[in-house]
C-alpha cells in the first residue's frame, strides 16, 4: 500500500510529469532517426527517475528547513 501511494505521490509532481513526457518526446524522436538498443532506453529512463527521486527529497528537506526556521 505504501508503494502505491508513493507512485501516486511521484506521479502527481508537475516537475515529474514535464521531464518524463520530455523525455519520452526525446526517445521517440531518437528511435525514428536513430535506433538505439532497449537496454539504452532503459537505462535512460532509471536515470530520470533516480534524478527524480532525489530532487524531491532535496526539495522536501529544504521545505522542513524552512518551516522549522520560521
Amino acid at each position: 500500500m505504501k508503494a502505491l501511494n508513493w507512485i501516486v505521490k511521484y506521479l502527481k509532481d508537475w516537475k515529474n510529469l514535464l521531464t518524463h513526457a520530455v523525455i519520452g518526446v526525446l526517445i521517440l524522436c531518437v528511435a525514428f532517426y536513430m535506433p538505439v538498443k532497449p537496454v539504452y532506453r532503459i537505462i535512460l529512463l532509471l536515470l530520470v527517475v533516480g534524478f527524480n527521486i532525489i530532487r524531491m527529497r532535496k526539495s522536501k528537506k529544504t521545505n522542513a528547513d524552512r518551516k522549522q526556521n520560521f
